[in-house]
């Protein structure tokens, strides 16, 4: 996956069709909660969005968070640079 978004359930979601409209591939990847780790983990991705329920789990995995996410405590894009996974909240 290059782009895409990570969330328990997604059916709900326009995220594809948007980003496609702007020229990306971009997958919708639902995961069970004891998924989640592992997928991150694994860094098999350029960049994600993260959804409900995910956007507090994913922290402990990633190489740095920004200041803003951190006094959200919380992250709903995760861009890997140099092998590094960055967290970021946009909201």
């Amino acid at each position: 996956m290059m782009y895409g978004l990570i969330g328990r359930t997604l059916k709900h979601s326009f995220s594809k069709e948007i980003h496609e409209k702007l020229g990306y591939d971009y997958e919708l990847k639902e995961l069970e909660p004891e998924k989640v780790a592992d997928f991150i983990q694994k860094k098999e991705f350029s960049a994600i969005n993260v959804t409900i329920p995910y956007k507090e789990t994913v922290m402990p995995y990633l190489d740095e968070i920004d200041d803003h996410a951190k006094a959200i405590g919380s992250c709903n894009t995760i861009v890997k640079k140099d092998g590094k996974l960055y967290g970021y909240n946009t909201d």
